[in-house]
């Protein structure tokens, strides 16, 4: 259990440095509006909305692995 935690938890990092690597390398190219919409209709919609949603997804099952391991 305590390498699926420490799996969920390496995998949460490396998804949030994609999606902030993609959303900085959008800046400095001047296209952060054409990525626009991220999430519409209740779904995401491009590959970063769906970076977003599996991180956000991630870093749940990390937290909620660590607090049911400490008990």
């Amino acid at each position: 259990m305590k390498n699926i935690q420490r799996l969920t938890t390496i995998l949460a990092i490396v998804l949030w440095l994609v999606v902030i690597g993609i959303v900085a390398v959008a800046i400095s190219n001047n296209q952060l509006w054409s990525m626009a919409p991220v999430i519409a209709y209740n779904r995401p919609q491009n590959a970063l909305g769906w970076l977003i949603v599996a991180a956000i997804a991630a870093t749940a099952v990390s937290v909620i692995l660590k607090l049911t391991r400490d008990k």
